[in-house]
């Protein structure tokens, strides 16, 4: 009998050791992993991204919705890290411009209700939760940080062109641009794209009449000048500008189809003095 039992005891912690292994194939995606891309929120007519880095960092866009519910009115920028303390979510403000939202210094303790490749549902410090869904779909691990690192989405340009005679008709010049960084060293910071820049942006453009960008050649040399302006303030880290969408129109029913097709996806703001219960 005793031959019988010790062979059936290491079959069985055999079986055993294969079931925990088995499980441990079956493991979903780390929280920090989960955690990382482009999550969003709407609220109280405020639409904010949240982008969390694998490298420990993120960033925020803030919008408004102005007349008509088309998103025109920037609210600010933020950038700060973030780190994982079992289920709870610590969120420091580096730099920030929009004081009403992310206090500069300021360090959220956020519980972790639940986290799913489209949901995150955090907890704040006052006992109030609020849910992000993700605003793409998620990459392969690796894949969205490289993207995230080297591709600036630049807000909406939209300029009234200079005109030769004072009696030209009034003509609106509408860009939708991405900013592409060379590849960063390991370690290296992504440089933030300067609110100056896009005042210098829409200052360059405006000088601009009808016949510098009526066709497409004309708007690919205007667009070598604008990485030529932009380069100084991205630390001389600028590979190039897309143009993804270009509209000249000389009504503002075009310019606000424009605005409205190609602002941020609707998202809400952190919740601060103005959180919903």
């Amino acid at each position: 009998m005793k031959k019988i039992l010790l062979p059936l005891g290491i079959a069985l912690l055999l079986f055993s050791s294969l079931l925990v292994q088995g499980c441990g194939k079956d493991k979903g995606p780390d929280v920090d992993e989960l955690l990382i891309g482009s999550w969003n929120r709407y609220h109280k007519n405020a639409h904010t991204v949240l982008v969390f880095k694998a490298q420990g960092g993120w960033d925020s866009d803030i919008r408004v919705e102005g007349a008509h519910s088309k998103i025109i009115e920037k609210r600010g920028k933020a950038t700060g890290t973030w780190q994982l303390e079992g289920k709870q979510l610590v969120l420091t403000v580096v730099e920030s411009d929009a004081a009403d939202l992310w206090e500069k210094n300021k360090t959220l303790f956020c519980e972790i209700i639940e986290l799913n490749e489209d949901l995150l549902s955090l907890q704040y410090p006052d006992g109030k939760v609020q849910d992000w869904d993700r605003s793409r779909s998620k990459r392969k691990p690796g894949e969205e940080t490289e993207v995230l690192s080297r591709v600036i989405k630049v807000a909406p340009l939209v300029v009234n062109l200079n005109k030769i005679r004072s009696h030209d008709k009034d003509r609106y010049l509408c860009l939708d641009l991405e900013v592409n960084l060379k590849n960063l060293k390991p370690g290296q910071e992504r440089p933030v794209l300067h609110p100056r820049a896009r005042d210098a942006m829409n200052l360059f453009l405006s000088s601009l009449i009808y016949k510098d960008v009526k066709t497409f050649d004309a708007v690919k040399k205007v667009t070598k000048d604008l990485e030529v302006l932009l380069n100084p303030y991205l630390d001389n880290m600028l590979e190039d500008i897309t143009v993804k969408h270009v509209v000249i129109s000389s009504g503002m029913d075009k310019v606000d189809e424009f605005l409205i097709e190609h602002s941020p996806q609707p998202v809400a703001e952190i919740p601060e003095e103005d959180q919903e219960t």
